[in-house]
């Protein structure tokens, strides 16, 4: 009778140390949409479009005829998404342990770091990445100084499409 009293306890205390973990990192919201260097705006796609993102926890699948682009903020001309990030709400994003590190397209063990300047003004980040079928692309952020650092990876699902370049 005492180990089910036990098992019981532990059992509930498990559980809330779990509910209260869940509770306490509410994730951040992710959009896709497309980016304008000239005016540097964010633009979030619309229903219509040809391609979608979908979200599973961190890991971010893309789906549909992902697009050609041409070179976007020093970005190799290809098939190139931006993706904004939104922080949880009420989390104060900023200071000097914030960042933003992602893989480096051109050497895969490597990762490109920034400071807290990548973040937009209203806190969030656009992450602006090309993609391949034959490689994952992550992004780690991590908001402020009291917030965990989280790692995203971004996929190409196997039935998409990758717009070719136009022929001239």
């Amino acid at each position: 009778m005492r180990i089910l009293k036990s098992f019981s306890l532990a059992l509930v205390v498990g559980l809330a140390v779990t509910s209260l973990i869940a509770c306490g990192n509410p994730a951040e919201k992710v959009t896709l949409g497309t980016y304008n260097s000239s005016n540097q705006t964010f633009t979030p796609i619309t229903e219509e479009a040809e391609y979608s993102l979908t979200q599973n926890g961190y890991n971010l699948v893309l789906k549909g005829t992902i697009p050609y682009s041409e070179t976007v903020l020093g970005i190799e001309a290809g098939n190139i998404v931006a993706i904004r990030f939104t922080p949880p709400s009420g989390l104060t994003v900023g200071g000097e342990d914030a960042y933003v590190k992602t893989t480096n397209r051109q050497d895969e063990s490597g990762w490109n770091e920034y400071d807290e300047t990548a973040f937009e003004e209203d806190g969030s980040l656009v992450w602006i990445t090309s993609v391949s079928k034959e490689n994952n692309v992550q992004v780690k952020i991590k908001w402020n100084s009291t917030s965990a650092e989280v790692t995203y990876t971004l996929s190409v699902d196997s039935s998409a499409t990758l717009e070719q370049a136009p022929t001239a």
